[in-house]
């Protein structure tokens, strides 16, 4: 069982699509808890009519915390063998959960990553094209790949630890798996080569 855990502050526009996302995966054998950080929008109506489905939890926070915080209160209340964290303005693949679930256990890894796109402009960019394999913790330090969360799974024993997930190896499936709606800083920081900054200066 994956337990996605979905964080959202103020994501009305957006967490319809996110929620949608994780009813259509091919995978059934899934759990999601909706975190709503304190939302001041219409957050909590649009989630209401996911919670028909008996997979689907919401837990509504009385004041903002952070992101990391918001995650940890919920974590406990999940009972899935691999965690997924997602932001409310992301949406998966429909396979995404299968495709990362076969991958850590092809590879026997506490983590498995897919390739991810950055909507832009309404147009998805895709952000890596590497083949299915398994990375290491010095590949992925090395701008490799970006570890974000919403195309992530990782085991239970390492969820409650984002500080180690920059020392583990990653277990990578060559699949789209998610669209992030906004850019987000990686979770392992890359040491680029000085010719690569300056080509990103003109992106």
């Amino acid at each position: 069982m994956i337990s996605v855990i979905v964080t959202l502050h103020n994501r009305e526009k957006s967490i319809i699509s996110a929620l949608q996302s994780i009813v259509a995966q091919t995978a059934q054998q899934w759990e999601c808890v909706i975190v709503d950080n304190a939302s001041t929008d219409a957050s909590e109506f649009q989630v209401n009519a996911y919670l028909i489905d008996r997979r689907m939890h919401y837990i509504r926070l009385k004041e903002q915390v952070s992101l990391q915080e918001a995650r940890n209160l919920v974590l406990d209340a999940t009972t899935g063998e691999w965690v997924m964290f997602m932001d409310g303005d992301d949406y998966l693949d429909s396979n995404a959960l299968q495709a990362l679930y076969l991958i850590v256990k092809k590879y026997g890894t506490l983590a498995g990553i897919g390739h991810f796109a950055i909507e832009r402009n309404g147009e998805p960019k895709h952000c890596c094209y590497l083949p299915e394999g398994k990375l290491t913790a010095r590949q992925i330090i090395k701008g490799k790949h970006k570890v974000v969360t919403g195309n992530s799974i990782f085991a239970r024993s390492i969820a409650y630890s984002p500080e180690s997930w920059s020392t583990i190896n990653y277990a990578l499936t060559d699949h789209l798996v998610a669209i992030n709606g906004e850019i987000e800083q990686p979770l392992v920081k890359q040491n680029l080569p000085f010719w690569k900054k300056i080509i990103r200066l003109f992106k």
